[in-house]
């Protein structure tokens, strides 16, 4: 197998609201330019193994409601606007819409229609842990007399500061988060700042809070740009060929040595792959070889305690099109 890092992409609401003429759309369901520049990304790229995406159900069921709030905004405005209007020779009589429609069941509607076309996980607050997750809510308002962040009010929404703990909350509570080597965090709010302290505490994973969807394209760009730029020699290093090279390479050795100690060397396991690609400059002949690191778990006794040694080797191949593999060096001694 191949180990590559594994990345967790939340949303935050505000990166996620689709727009018309600068106010929230509601004709449709869909996420905004942010989800849709960063799933891309991660779809041209081949990544959806390595990359996933998250959004809190709380900020679905946010979306839903601003959209139908602004339905009726716009719905009050229109009708004044229409009332204005009316009389004017130039201008047509002007049908005002349904009262009775239900913009409610249409947004739901659209909304699930649209879910349904997207590989994202959805974190929930479930029941069990509500209790948990209000009494987390209460301290961190009552903690600080400023409202500790995100408990602050931000927007043009007046529950926007309590929306946003939610939110975070839902993250926070998200048992999925021990699969992730690392989080990304996508916010167009500030309240966030220092936050990731709090989650560091308590999950022990690495995580980033971004305001602009093209730092978390740097962001992957940085943790996956030699998967990217090498897919082909990566994807070679994942063939039986390659594999039982490997596997056949280490099967006629039998110590490895330690500290100028031998050791028996009772099992080994092709840990990663494919670690690295790295291109040498060309040669006398003027070949440029290409080198696969790989990792190497490899098993043996000292004493009689059972121990393990984690072993890079390097495999040489002749160029891209043959692939033709020329020598595997290691970092310890095989013999």
């Amino acid at each position: 197998m191949s180990y590559k890092l594994k990345t967790l992409i939340v949303f935050d609401t505000n990166s996620l609201r689709s727009t018309e003429a600068g106010e929230v759309a509601y004709s449709f369901f869909a996420f905004g330019r942010p989800f849709q520049v960063i799933e891309g990304f991660i779809i041209e790229n081949n990544l959806t193994d390595d990359i996933h995406i998250a959004i809190p159900t709380w900020a679905i069921e946010e979306l839903k409601d601003q959209k139908q709030r602004q339905y009726k905004t716009d719905i009050a405005e229109f009708q004044k606007l229409a009332k204005r209007l009316s009389g004017l020779p130039h201008i047509p009589e002007i049908a005002l819409p349904e009262t009775e429609f239900d913009c409610a069941s249409y947004i739901e509607e659209k909304a699930i229609a649209y879910l349904d076309t997207k590989q994202v996980k959805r974190l929930e607050i479930k029941e069990e842990i509500a209790n948990t997750v209000l009494r987390s809510m209460m301290t961190r308002v009552m903690k600080d007399e400023s409202k500790k962040k995100p408990f602050a009010h931000s927007g043009k929404y007046k529950d926007a500061g309590f929306k946003d703990n939610v939110v975070w909350e839902s993250l926070m509570h998200f048992a999925g988060v021990a699969d992730y080597d690392k989080i990304i965090f996508l916010t167009k709010d500030g309240d966030y700042k220092n936050c990731e302290i709090e989650f560091k505490e308590k999950w022990n994973r690495y995580i980033t809070i971004w305001q602009d969807e093209n730092n978390v394209i740097a962001d992957i760009q940085k943790d996956y740009d030699n998967y990217i730029k090498e897919r082909v020699i990566h994807d070679y290093a994942q063939t039986d060929y390659f594999i039982d090279y490997l596997n056949d390479n280490l099967k006629v050795l039998s110590t490895i040595t330690i500290e100028d100690i031998d050791f028996a060397i009772e099992n080994f396991q092709l840990t990663d792959l494919c670690a690295n690609v790295e291109r040498m400059p060309p040669n006398e002949d003027s070949e440029e070889n290409i080198v696969i690191h790989s990792i190497i778990t490899v098993h043996y006794s000292q004493e009689g305690t059972k121990k393990m040694q984690e072993v890079k080797a390097r495999t040489t191949l002749s160029d891209d099109y043959a692939k033709n593999i020329i020598s595997t060096e290691y970092d310890f001694e095989l013999e």
